[in-house]
């Protein structure tokens, strides 16, 4: 990064830009100050190129600065944001009947526990889980230790499990894997 140009910076925040924000979206639960964080993020990548030497991908620099900024964010403004905030109707599938109800229902509990769960198991949960990150990559991006990330993913898992026991009957779970399956199918075609 020291030698960049600005045809340079452009194009990483182009490859980049949409990921990053969807990334600190699902951490923060709000688009608006994931848009900021993210901003915020290429305002100091460009402001220290000269003093950056990265020793890997700016990909990964990237992910783990967004990460700990949209983490700080959570932490300075002690709020709970709901995860789905930036989830509109018009981006999800509309079934008919009473599949979509129940389904509708499973869905908004599970985005309760989620949002119930304490903030770093939240950021590890949803890391691993929507932003498809390995442990030791989530590990690098917090700043912690590669046992630790286990621990709070097991933790985290666990108290998903309680929460939605009372749900996890096998007419919803069949509700959810035929939706899940009419879904997969129809973006196939």
């Amino acid at each position: 990064m020291k030698n960049s140009s600005i045809e340079e910076f452009q194009n990483i925040f182009r490859k980049h830009h949409k990921g990053m924000c969807d990334m600190a979206c699902n951490i923060v639960g709000d688009a608006d100050a994931a848009k900021d964080i993210v901003q915020e993020v290429f305002m100091k990548l460009w402001t220290n190129r000269e003093r950056l030497d990265l020793d890997g991908p700016i990909k990964h620099y990237l992910a783990k600065a967004t990460a700990h900024t949209a983490y700080n964010h959570l932490r300075f403004n002690k709020k709970i944001h709901r995860l789905d905030d930036h989830i509109t109707e018009d981006t999800l599938v509309a079934y008919t009947g009473t599949e979509t109800l129940e389904f509708q229902e499973f869905e908004r509990k599970v985005k309760e526990a989620i949002d119930k769960l304490p903030p770093q198991c939240r950021t590890v949960y949803v890391l691993s889980r929507q932003e498809n990150m390995k442990y030791q990559e989530i590990a690098d991006v917090m700043g912690l230790s590669l046992k630790t990330v286990e621990n709070q993913m097991g933790i985290a898992l666990d108290k998903l499990r309680g929460a939605l026991k009372p749900f996890m009957t096998i007419k919803s779970l069949a509700v959810v894997i035929l939706i899940v399956l009419t879904f997969c199918l129809a973006k196939a075609y």
